[in-house]
């Protein structure tokens, strides 16, 4: 199975953080103690998708749904995901966390959010926190 680590090359449309990359692992620790061995996670503001795709391969048990409210974002997601072909990655969702008609039904069993609510308007923080009680 490919990982981000093993491709020689970018996606075709999909984009590159060197954060996402640095800090994958340390979260994916954090990960591993506190998500269950299966479930369901949606990640809000995904962002390139290096997130989702790390997770994802190396949690195979946990269904993992990104999401951005960025088309670039989203493109970006889905060339990773072609590029990966995980299994247990699902194509991203158009999701405003500000805007509580872009949220999925649910129920989740954990949402992962990393780098929105420093650079969001105050609104998406409180849309996150509102709809992750609902869900």
């Amino acid at each position: 199975m490919q990982t981000l680590d093993t491709l020689s090359a970018l996606p075709d449309g999909a984009l590159s953080s060197p954060a996402a990359r640095r800090n994958a692992e340390a979260i994916l620790q954090v990960l591993r103690a506190h998500l269950p061995a299966r479930g369901r996670v949606l990640e809000i503001a995904s962002g390139s998708g290096e997130h989702a795709t790390a997770f994802a391969a190396a949690l195979p048990g946990v269904n993992w749904t990104p999401s951005d409210p960025s088309q670039q974002a989203r493109d970006s997601i889905a060339a990773w995901t072609r590029q990966l072909a995980l299994a247990n990655l699902n194509p991203p969702l158009a999701l405003d966390a500000a805007d509580p008609a872009t949220w999925p039904q649910g129920p989740v069993d954990a949402i992962y959010c990393a780098n929105m609510t420093h650079i969001s308007p105050w609104s998406a923080t409180e849309g996150l926190m509102e709809q992750a009680d609902r869900i």
